[in-house]
């Protein structure tokens, strides 16, 4: 019986019976109460009752001490716990489940820790021997080692057997990683996630699944698990973790490794292109200029009828204008590798524009120069402003029909930071572009479909030089174009006013 209902019967017990007994007494003994007086009878009442009080706990005393030993007891196991260790079925329970409790943290934390410390960028052998280290750290167990069946890449990562340290030649495979990689368990208990537990003729043994994609990367963890009791579900799923954990990160490096051989392939063949075409352009320069002065000299010279008068013009033409192209070709390799420095003079731009446009010599389109603004001069390279005007002159009057008229507009403004700027403008009467093609005008080897239907003979570098030209003189350099309303190439660069460039000049 609980001591709370046992203690609400004694009191019901002792308290009761004397009333009972005064109801009767008052009721039933009216003359005696009247014989003996109202106060004797409470006095005589007040003593049975006491009397009876007395009887009923001498009677439950005996139940009333055990209870109160039994709280006492509680009280001092209860002070006493955080001292001492009870013991007992319950207690060794407690003390199991906070021990394996404490361990699982423990694994999750060293697992965690693994995942943050393996670097994608290190070499496959190198993540491979972490990812053992990893499995090693989370299961206190030195005798894991990761088997590397098949990768897509051999080069990336060769097959083999790797441990925690292993150099860039792993182990070889033996039969027992063959064998671990196709065993089945003996029952579907002894498989979970990517984890199999293996009993075969090399004993008991434990299987992760490491593989990564369908033919990217075949891997298994493996450890020797005789003597041991079954892995629970619990460690099997950890163990599945480890195996994740070990396939994300053998894929992420051997495509990192993948993805920077394949960069380095491409910057060594941009380096050799580009020494191709530093040398080539620089060996054409000589021979080139040489068959324009000879052309010319031969044109000049007496004896020589108007007919071939006029074809060995059109050979120096043509040889310079072949000077020219192999001149951007030069440029575009000198600013890819950084060696372009360019001159900074100040000069005027209408006559550099004029003699840039006769060195075309087309006649089948006119220029218009038209100057607005403050008398101003630029201030940069006049040579390599002049090779950016024949570039884009040369498209302008490739690209536009017979008898357009090309128009060059320059301005000179204060920029937001009261700095001169001059603006040349060139607007062509061509076909124009659409918002693609434009936005790729200015990059290396760029040609649209329509531009080479249109003009079969274009290298794709007269633009790219020009940006590059333009940016080394400290310019900027924009296109500004729609279908069927030509193309505007807008160049700005730095300049002065006449004034102060002749105060300077003065000085």
């Amino acid at each position: 019986m609980r001591p709370s209902v046992r203690q609400l019967g004694i009191l019901v017990a002792a308290a009761v019976p004397p009333i009972i007994f005064l109801g009767l007494v008052l009721v039933v003994g009216e003359r005696w109460v009247d014989s003996a007086g109202l106060g004797t009878t409470l006095l005589i009442g007040i003593a049975l009752a006491m009397g009876w009080a007395v009887v009923v706990v001498v009677i439950a005393g005996d139940g009333l001490s055990g209870d109160l030993r039994a709280v006492v007891e509680m009280t001092e196991r209860g002070n006493a716990g955080s001292a001492t260790t009870d013991s007992g079925p319950n207690a060794d329970a407690q003390r199991r489940a906070a021990t394996a409790l404490d361990e699982r943290n423990r694994q999750i934390g060293a697992l965690a820790a693994g995942i943050a410390a393996t670097s994608m960028t290190a070499t496959p052998a190198d993540v491979a021997g972490e990812v053992v280290a990893t499995a090693r750290a989370v299961t206190r167990d030195p005798t894991w080692q990761l088997a590397v069946l098949h990768v897509e890449d051999p080069g990336a990562l060769p097959v083999g057997v790797y441990d925690d340290h292993s150099p860039p030649n792993p182990a070889p495979l033996r039969d027992l990683h063959a064998w671990a990689a196709v065993a089945e368990p003996q029952t579907s208990a002894h498989q979970r996630g990517r984890t199999r537990h293996l009993v075969g003729p090399w004993g008991a043994m434990v299987a992760v699944d490491a593989s990564a994609g369908p033919e990217h990367v075949r891997a298994l963890l493996l450890a020797p698990w005789a003597g041991r009791s079954d892995p629970t579900p619990a460690e099997m799923d950890l163990l599945s973790l480890v195996g994740q954990h070990a396939a994300t990160a053998i894929e992420h490096a051997v495509l990192y490794a993948r993805l920077r051989a394949q960069a380095d392939e491409l910057n060594r063949m941009a380096v050799i292109q580009s020494d191709f075409l530093r040398g080539i352009t620089h060996d054409l320069q000589t021979p080139l200029t040489s068959i324009g002065a000879a052309a010319a000299a031969l044109a000049a010279g007496p004896g020589m009828d108007d007919a071939g008068r006029t074809d060995l013009e059109t050979i120096a033409h043509q040889a310079d204008r072949l000077r020219r192209m192999v001149g951007q070709l030069l440029v575009a390799s000198r600013l890819e590798a950084g060696a372009f420095v360019p001159r900074q003079e100040v000069f005027r731009i209408e006559p550099l524009v004029q003699r840039t446009w006769a060195a075309l010599r087309d006649p089948t389109h006119t220029l218009t120069v038209r100057a607005s603004g403050p008398a101003h001069l630029a201030v940069g390279d006049p040579d390599r402003l002049e090779q950016v005007l024949w570039a884009v002159f040369d498209n302008a009057v490739k690209y536009a029909p017979s008898a357009a008229e090309v128009r060059v507009d320059i301005d000179a403004r204060a920029d937001q930071g009261s700095a001169l700027e001059t603006t040349i403008s060139v607007t062509d009467g061509g076909p124009g572009m659409d918002p693609d093609v434009a936005a790729h005008a200015f990059d290396q080897f760029f040609r649209a479909d329509d531009a080479r239907a249109a003009v079969p003979d274009g290298s794709g570098v007269g633009l790219y030089a020009v940006r590059g030209l333009v940016q080394a003189m400290n310019g900027t350099v924009a296109i500004t174009s729609a279908p069927g309303e030509g193309t505007t190439i807008r160049i700005t660069l730095p300049a002065e006013s006449v004034d102060r460039a002749e105060e300077e000049a003065a000085s």
